[in-house]
């Protein structure tokens, strides 16, 4: 049995593999990306938990200095 390559087909299927890898490449690169600005955004909101404790607890401290006070 004999094989025929025709030209057109082999381009047509190169052009189509190399869609396909970059479109991988381009999903992996946009799946990365949205996974590390997502543990970004957790890490900013620990952050924001963590200061309005310190807040509350200036507050606080404020406030019993100013009844240790009399004011």
């Amino acid at each position: 049995m004999t094989k025929y390559y025709d030209k057109r087909i082999y381009e047509k299927d190169k052009k189509i593999k190399t869609f396909f890898v970059i479109l991988i490449t381009f999903l992996i690169g946009l799946y990365a990306g949205l996974a590390i600005h997502y543990l970004e955004l957790q890490d900013k909101d620990r952050k924001i938990r963590e200061q309005y404790v310190e807040l509350d607890n200036l507050r606080e401290i404020i406030y019993q200095e100013e009844l240790q006070d009399g004011r």
